[in-house]
């Protein structure tokens, strides 16, 4: 059956906007999907019209729109392990003090289906719906440390601490698989440091991760081995939930 060929290049579009922290410029685009830049410029001007893109007014260049969000929050909004998972994240913010967060693997990013956020006047980046790299943050390292989820394609920088070699990053989830928690030590975000645990199913799957997220400030290194323990505990209670349920 054929397909439809601009349709085609535009979720090629939205999937790559979904890979850039930064957003994308028409020129890099252009170059990527191979598209003049006529076409790929109606294309956004597309998908902005219908809120799945935006662009960023200073750099001019496109980002995730917020119509993407919110169908993905529609989506999630029912499932049983969203539901089961809130009132641990609520503990959990209670005694970090950090913003906590539970997601699940999708298409080689880990996709937030639930988040609480902290009280604390500073504090990180949250809400649902959010695609982030597996690579780089602590639930997504979770996410392919304890299940069979294949590693990224690509293992882009986003500061100096990312790790980017393919080799590398199997030896950091062995690590992770012995401790049994995947910590995010500003890899993904400068000034910011977060911690992970796996959620397994009754077979014993990592169906999802839960974490916190937090200023360097306040989740120093220091208290990273209590911080791990307490995720750990309330990973484990939401297992049981779900097996049980």
């Amino acid at each position: 059956m054929k397909t439809i060929q601009s349709l085609s290049r535009g979720l090629t579009v939205l999937e790559l906007l979904s890979q850039s922290e930064n957003g994308l410029g028409v020129t890099e685009l252009s170059k990527t999907i191979e598209v003049d830049k006529s076409s790929v410029t109606r294309m956004l001007h597309t998908l902005v019209e219908h809120q799945f893109a935006m662009k960023d007014p200073n750099s001019r260049r496109y980002l995730m729109g917020p119509k993407v969000q919110e169908l993905v929050k529609s989506s999630t909004s029912n499932l049983p392990l969203r539901e089961q998972s809130m009132p641990l994240l609520k503990e959990l913010v209670d005694k970090t003090g950090e913003n906590a967060h539970v997601a699940i693997y999708s298409q080689e990013h880990a996709l937030v289906i639930a988040d609480v956020e902290s009280k604390a006047q500073l504090r990180v980046v949250s809400g649902e719906g959010r695609l982030i790299p597996n690579h780089c943050t602590a639930i997504g390292k979770c996410l392919i440390a304890f299940d069979e989820y294949p590693l990224p394609k690509e293992l882009l920088p986003f500061t100096p601490r990312t790790i980017t070699s393919r080799d590398q990053l199997r030896l950091h989830l062995e690590m992770i698989r012995h401790r049994g928690y995947a910590v995010d030590d500003e890899e993904h975000e400068f000034g910011v440091r977060c911690i992970a645990a796996p959620v397994f199913d009754s077979s014993g799957r990592a169906i999802a991760s839960m974490g916190i997220s937090g200023p360097t400030v306040r989740v120093t290194l220091a208290r990273v081995e209590e911080y791990a323990q307490v995720i750990i505990e309330s990973a484990g209670y939401l297992s049981q939930i779900l097996n049980n349920s």
